[in-house]
């Protein structure tokens, strides 16, 4: 008799491995937030945020679910699944070169922060995230997935600590005069679409993940308990960290890592602290998305053509990492994920449409 009781234990390991891999470099800088919320002012940005924590429950528990369905190969080529060989093929691509692509943010990243707080050259943080991250795809997707799980809370949890303890210093009076004067770039004109765009751009790179987290669960009550509790501590940590900065503008508003100023806040022993949390960010997002990448060049995780891919791609982020800033890259690939990520929301909704109506008309005949 199938169990259908929720697994609330890995349940939580779930929804900490979902935050764990969206809290990435550009979440625990702070970077995305400037351009996502913090730029369309208080009002847009709650807007935006609300609009995000729909969406992204929306998508995260269809992936989750769709892992209790499909089988092991549908769950690696879940596009396929959605919309067929050809075009399904076109968008895994797609997804694995923005994965990939993502992956080189999170060595940018690494190398972004020690640098603003060691005055490292960004290229030393970038090759310790390397190396460690090419250690830990080693293990696999699914020992990898009770690491970052058991990583995943602790992290939001300490953005939520460092986020309050930074509102109760906060000051809001300043920020109609000061927001404009700092001339920040928008990630899409409005703050709606800012909102729609700040989830899609991830479907793109949770995409190959999801569907095989969600595998692991007992039944579907588990997967989209998960999803809840994953994606409402994550929006939760994001309005808390927004606002924060709000409150903090002159300190923290033109800085490339953001948190990292805010955090300064607090004094050099919390800054240390903080730096070792986006550390632990970076770090339990580049291993999924190195994961997810090399998975597409090959399943088989102990061949050469695999072991080399991951050699390419790393090289590739040292690259990366000496050639641009972390804000060029996060604009350029978040924005391009954002707009293919929409397509593909819709396309999963007229995809299940479609399903079920078949299903439908197969019952009645």
């Amino acid at each position: 008799m199938q169990n259908n009781k929720i697994d609330w234990k890995r349940a939580i390991i779930l929804g900490g491995a979902f935050m764990a891999t969206c809290i990435g470099s550009g979440f625990a800088t702070g970077s995305e937030f400037l351009s996502f919320f913090v730029a369309h002012g208080i009002p847009g940005a709650a807007g935006a945020i609300a609009i995000s924590l729909i969406i992204y429950f929306l998508f995260t528990k269809e992936l989750f679910n769709k892992g209790q369905e499909v089988s092991e190969a549908d769950q690696h080529n879940i596009l396929a699944y959605y919309f067929g060989k050809i075009a399904g093929e076109v968008f895994d691509w797609f997804s694995a070169i923005l994965v990939g692509g993502c992956y080189l943010i999170m060595l940018n990243g690494a190398g972004t922060t020690l640098n603003q707080y060691l005055d490292w050259d960004p290229l030393i943080g970038a090759c310790l995230m390397a190396a460690a991250s090419v250690i830990t795809v080693w293990f696999g997707l699914r020992k990898l997935t009770d690491i970052i799980g058991s990583i995943g809370p602790f992290i939001a949890l300490f953005s939520v600590i460092i986020g309050v303890v930074a509102l109760t210093k906060a000051d809001f009076s300043n920020v109609d005069t000061v927001l404009p004067t700092m001339e920040l770039s928008k990630a899409s004109p409005t703050w709606w679409l800012c909102g729609i765009a700040y989830p899609c751009f991830a479907m793109m790179t949770l995409t190959p993940a999801l569907p095989s987290m969600g595998a692991s669960a007992i039944n579907k009550k588990t997967t989209t308990a998960a999803a809840v509790f994953g994606v409402i501590f994550f929006h939760a940590a994001i309005a808390i960290i927004v606002f924060a900065i709000f409150g903090n503008l002159d300190i923290v508003g033109t800085a490339q890592v953001p948190n990292l100023a805010l955090s300064g806040l607090l004094g050099p022993v919390a800054q240390g602290i903080f730096v070792v949390m986006i550390i632990l960010a970076i770090y339990t997002t580049a291993c999924p998305m190195m994961w997810g990448f090399c998975r597409k060049i090959t399943t088989n995780e102990k061949s050469a053509k695999y072991r080399i891919a991951i050699i390419a791609l790393t090289v590739l982020g040292m690259i990366g990492t000496r050639l641009f800033r972390l804000g060029d890259l996060i604009n350029v690939i978040y924005s391009i994920s954002g707009y293919v990520g929409a397509v593909v929301l819709v396309g999963i909704l007229i995809s299940n449409i479609i399903r079920k109506n078949k299903a439908k008309s197969a019952a009645a005949e």
